[in-house]
């Protein structure tokens, strides 16, 4: 039985079937693969932004925790203060008397404990002991303190910390800032309650606006009171309120919670323009890729089709003429080694042969001869794209310029760190390389970890000039740098300090790596030791194991690596290997 699909094939020219074949193998094929793989890749991004925001909001929520945890607990550390009590309950009978007591203590205690932080703007104290003088830091509650709001609602109410927000303010950038006051009344001893005693603090706003501003976000940090009232903003949101705003925005805001006594909401609502850019980016270099495949493949679908399909035409306009003119004549075109040369050739002995029966039997019926073509399909696979390295390093240095032409200059600055760092990875082909290549790379690493932490985070590196030229394995001091970051730093809540040290110490070179950070407990430390020098894969610490075994490979017993650690104060890692050494390449 015949396929009737095949005959249909069959009956449709070769520069037809060439067409057919292009567009559904190779055109189509590669727009849909390319544009699926946009799709994806524009999914991977937006989940990483996501993730970015999320981090950067719980960073922003973690610092003001942080800094309103501190508050609370210098009203807690006054409210417990008994001598302030008795300072505050006293009777003056000279005002003199009160005066000098002010400055012996008054006004160092509440600067001490108050604005001597950058987290409080004022501290005040408040007081009806009519001994004491209204002015300083220390007020009378007189009538005009009594009919204040913030007053009333204290005197009127049993908790013991009162949140007050004051009238919210548009600074020049149409920024937003409220001004904050941490109030509490001071009830805490009994039989020193002669007199009221309010304690009022006014936190910093600035300190708290330049918290959401540290991160340099292009999109919107808002600050919401446990009510929804706004409080505080990073950029203007222009022309709208806040609801509609953020239902406009939906989709794209990440949320954290900061502090149970303020209950804030802290919300970040990403720069979609920013996200479109970089998928714009991504899209038009998807978009080069498919022109470059459709190129190439249009390319070598051409030459294939010149290839065969103009001798088909030879041959075929040949054969047409045959009847018109010797039909003993031979084709003396290009015959080539394929399948159709193949034809030609066996073309050409048929008609020897036809030439031979026609002499030799002259009666005999010609056959007319029904050439079968067997087409060959040019399907070709599409070029599945993929990210290589070479690739994703052309994409960091677009990413950077682009940064550059925005003028976010520190951004750029990171990238450029990440690309070339990217860039030794991709280039390194030795195994050796020298001390001063090792600290290049180290310093590249500390200076996006000093872009993720900021002020929380500063480094020092000495290295001997004698031994910026000594030949080492490479990536041998970088991991426990690394280490002393990502395990040691982060998760201390201290200002983080890393120190770099390397020197020459009888003809060995000493690297020294400290860190502040959390610190490690000497039993820890002990089995980490153990379990690098041990033969036994135990699938931990595969990093340090990994550094042991190459050190013990190439300097077999003479090196050594100590590790030093008290938790809570911070890590220590002191290597010493061999100067000279020839290594085999």
């Amino acid at each position: 039985m015949k396929n009737p699909n095949i005959n249909f094939l069959n009956d449709i020219k070769v520069k037809h079937k060439l067409y057919i074949v292009y567009i559904f193998c190779v055109v189509a094929p590669i727009i849909i693969i390319n544009y699926i793989f946009y799709l994806n890749m524009a999914s991977n991004v937006k989940e990483i932004y996501q993730n970015y925001y999320q981090l950067t909001t719980q960073r922003i929520a973690a610092l003001i925790e942080k800094d309103l945890n501190f508050l609370i607990a210098q009203v807690n550390k006054i409210y417990m203060d008994q001598k302030l009590y008795e300072k505050l309950d006293q009777d003056y009978e000279r005002k003199l008397a009160y005066v000098e007591d002010y400055y012996d203590y008054f006004d160092s205690y509440l600067y001490l404990n108050g604005e001597s932080y950058e987290q409080i703007d004022k501290m005040v104290i408040f007081t009806d002991n009519p001994t004491i003088l209204h002015s300083g830091r220390v007020y009378k509650i007189d009538d005009d303190v009594k009919n204040e709001d913030w007053y009333k609602r204290v005197i009127n109410s049993s908790e013991r910390v009162h949140i007050i927000y004051g009238q919210r303010k548009n600074k020049a950038d149409n920024t937003v800032e409220t001004p904050i006051s941490v109030i509490q009344v001071l009830n805490q001893f009994q039989g020193i309650d002669n007199y009221q005693k309010i304690l009022k603090i006014d936190i910093s706003a600035k300190n708290i606006s330049n918290i959401i501003n540290s991160e340099n976000l292009k999109g919107h940090i808002i600050v919401l009171d446990g009510e929804g009232q706004l409080l505080f903003t990073s950029s203007a949101i222009e022309n709208q309120d806040l609801s509609s705003f953020l239902a406009e925005n939906q989709e794209n805001i990440v949320e954290a919670i900061s502090n149970k006594y303020f209950n804030w909401k802290i919300l970040n609502v990403m720069d979609v323009e920013d996200l479109e850019n970089a998928l714009q980016v991504s899209k038009y270099a998807i978009i080069m890729l498919a022109f470059i495949s459709l190129s190439l493949s249009s390319l070598i679908l051409i030459m294939t089709y010149r290839s065969f399909y103009v001798r088909l035409i030879s041959l075929s306009e040949h054969v047409r003429k045959l009847d018109q003119e010797d039909f003993s004549k031979q084709y003396v075109g290009k015959q080539g080694k394929d399948e159709i040369g193949d034809l030609i050739r066996v073309f050409n002995r048929m008609v020897r042969k036809i030439k031979t029966l026609i002499t030799d039997v002259y009666e005999a019926k010609l056959e007319q001869s029904q050439i079968k073509l067997e087409k060959k399909q040019a399907e070709l696979n599409a070029l599945q794209s993929q990210i290589n390295p070479h690739f994703l390093f052309n994409t960091l240095e677009s990413i950077r310029m682009r940064s550059l032409e925005k003028g976010e200059n520190e951004t750029a600055e990171v990238i450029k760190y990440l690309a070339r760092t990217y860039r030794r990875i991709i280039s390194y082909h030795q195994e050796m390389v020298t001390v001063e290549d090792e600290i290049d790379n180290i310093k590249d690493f500390l200076k996006i970890q000093k872009y993720r932490f900021g002020s929380e985070f500063n480094y020092t590196i000495e290295v001997d000039p004698e031994t910026l030229q000594v030949m080492i394995p490479k990536l041998i001091i970088q991991p426990f740098v690394e280490n002393a970051c990502i395990h040691g730093l982060e998760k201390s809540e201290n200002s983080g300090h890393v120190s770099i040290k390397i020197t020459k110490e009888d003809q060995k070179l000493k690297c020294v790596i400290k860190d502040n950070g959390a610190g490690i407990k000497k039993e820890i430390v002990e089995n980490l030791l153990r379990d690098i020098q041990s033969d036994d894969i135990r699938g931990k610490s595969v990093g340090m194991e990994n550094i042991y075994k190459r050190l013990k490979l190439y300097y077999k017993d003479n090196f050594k690596l100590e590790i030093e650690s008290k938790e809570g104060f911070g890590t220590t890692v002191t290597l010493k290997i061999p100067m000279g050494v020839k290594f085999n390449a």
